[in-house]
């Protein structure tokens, strides 16, 4: 059962007197962002927005990537793959930080955050081997390509909580978890819109709430997906084990 309301109640306890880290992330990538698109900078504000609406599992900036690559050349070729793989490496940082306080009450620190960054390579190596596949389904149709990135959408969160795992097997377990449940994501996705048009109205600064929320949300979705699945034997414990 996946039950979207259920994993923002839930989002909404596990923020509460612990939002610090989460915006000071939030901060931090928006920031480093910006400094990325710098050669896009007539298109900085929309980035900005998209980046908000979308950070809680990266995927429009993987699909985005897939979508407007063959339109780069030059520096901003070069700085659109930069944003790219950092945008992976802050993401699964990220993460490491959701994952954590969805176990427990304990506070989170900013070394958590930087404990993160550990996982770097794991972070390029999964967000090149998205991008491959999404591409390659693109290349059929766009639905093709949009369904795919919501069939891995998970995969940064399971390289973040299983280290051990390889980023195939990640991408293929990732596959099999949201199998049935892609529409229920993609419903979960589109139902923070409201709140990312309310913080436009702020000229962005509600993002810093948001993008929090919408992260801590996808994580407990994360959870839910990975306990359906392991109870009706889509994927055992031995798949989690390298």
């Amino acid at each position: 059962m996946f039950n979207r309301q259920k994993y923002k109640e839930f989002a909404r306890i596990q923020l509460k007197k612990r939002w610090g880290i989460p915006v000071v992330m939030t901060l931090i990538t928006f920031a480093i962002t910006i400094l990325l698109e710098i050669p896009y900078a007539r298109n900085m504000i929309d980035t900005v927005g998209q980046q908000g609406a979308a950070s809680s599992s990266n995927l429009w900036t993987v699909y985005s990537q897939v979508m407007h690559s063959y339109k780069q050349t030059g520096l901003e070729s070069v700085c659109g793959w930069i944003s790219f793989f950092i945008s992976a490496i802050i993401t699964v940082a990220g993460y490491h930080v959701y994952l954590k306080m969805s176990r427990g009450p304990e506070p989170v620190h900013f070394g958590d955050f930087m404990e993160g960054f550990n996982n770097w390579w794991r972070a390029i190596l999964a967000s090149l081997w998205m991008y491959l596949w999404i591409l390659l389904w693109t290349l059929l149709f766009i639905i093709p390509g949009i369904v795919k990135t919501i069939a891995y959408s998970q995969t940064y969160f399971i390289i973040t909580e299983f280290p051990e795992i390889s980023v195939t097997r990640a991408l293929d377990i990732s596959k099999r978890i949201t199998k049935g449940y892609k529409g229920d994501l993609f419903v979960m996705w589109i139902s923070f819109i409201g709140w990312g048009l309310l913080s436009c109205i702020t000229c962005g600064i509600g993002f810093i709430w948001l993008v929090p929320y919408i992260s801590m949300s996808m994580t407990n979705a994360y959870h839910g997906l990975m306990k359906n699945a392991l109870e009706a034997q889509i994927i055992t414990v031995e798949d989690l084990k390298g």
